[in-house]
């Protein structure tokens, strides 16, 4: 069963066009998802070659965060309450498939640095700490921060619609097509955290949400050591001056994080769910510091 439903899905994926040419001398990624290089002193091609990088960094991101999903549902999922093998298959299916179209595109952004072996793991590099989170993280801890990255995913397109003109077609059409195929697993993720609140002592709930602060925290640092790492690449790539590589290693959250982080914490802040508020404020308090 979850085999032909992970070859349903590729068939949905292969639809799109993956025979598109991505040109050389085009922007591929809104400049404004990631920051403003107005200040910068970036020339023409300099921009370029950041926004192509910006586009494989966020190819990068999503494999990652698939990773997460797919290592947990391989080893805790006797953790997972009320989900039955098959969901967990399909589940799981989807995100192998996602990550399998995300190195997919980052050979087609970036053929030089990526190919079979090594696609998504330049900057963002898996380890043994995210293993060791996999394993230590409680239900409702780790489904708060699954629901968490897949909300911000569900704004990739609107973060993408905000300057069309900036972004090629194919990677347009993945980041639509992955939005929407992460929408039922919101719905998954809330399932879940709702069946281990009505079955927790109150504490334990309350313990499991505060526990995804650290671990969103653990997150942040590994994604902010990633960007460091492509900010170092493209100081040689691209000849940046200390100055230029300060200004873009110190970029705050994307437009992706602040929509999905916004609509998380609404949403959550809004449940039942014991801890939420918690959580919902600290994301709120999270986002003015970065917009101070």
């Amino acid at each position: 069963m979850s085999s032909r439903h992970a070859e349903a899905v590729r068939r949905r994926w292969e639809q799109l066009d993956w025979s598109t040419s991505i040109h050389e001398r085009a922007l591929v990624i809104p400049e404004r998802h990631y920051m403003d290089l107005g200040g910068v002193g970036l020339t023409g091609d300099q921009r370029l070659g950041l926004n192509r990088l910006m586009a494989c960094f966020t190819c990068e991101l999503f494999i990652h965060f698939e990773a997460y999903v797919i290592g947990y549902f391989e080893r805790g999922a006797g953790r997972i309450p009320d989900l039955s093998a098959e969901a967990r298959a399909r589940f799981a299916d989807e995100e192998v498939v996602h990550s399998e179209m995300f190195a997919r595109l980052l050979t087609k952004l970036r053929p030089d640095l990526y190919d079979g072996a090594t696609a998504g793991r330049r900057f963002l590099v898996w380890g043994r700490p995210d293993d060791l989170a996999l394993r230590l993280a409680p239900p409702a801890t780790f489904f708060f921060l699954a629901w968490l990255f897949e909300e911000i995913t569900l704004f990739m397109p609107a973060a993408m619609a905000e300057a069309p003109e900036e972004a090629c077609a194919l990677v347009r059409d993945v980041m639509d097509l992955h939005a929407r195929e992460e929408q039922p697993h919101v719905a998954i993720d809330a399932h879940v955290l709702a069946r281990v609140n009505d079955r927790s002592w109150r504490v334990s709930s309350w313990l499991q949400a505060a526990l995804a602060l650290p671990l969103l925290l653990y997150v942040d640092r590994r994604v902010r050591a990633a960007w460091r790492r492509l900010c170092a690449h493209a100081t040689v790539e691209l000849d940046l001056t200390p100055a230029q590589r300060a200004k873009v290693e110190a970029r705050g959250p994307t437009r992706s994080d602040v929509l999905g982080m916004e609509s998380f914490a609404e949403k959550v802040g809004a449940s039942r769910l014991t801890g939420a508020k918690l959580l919902s404020w600290a994301l709120a308090r999270a986002l003015r510091r970065a917009r101070a």
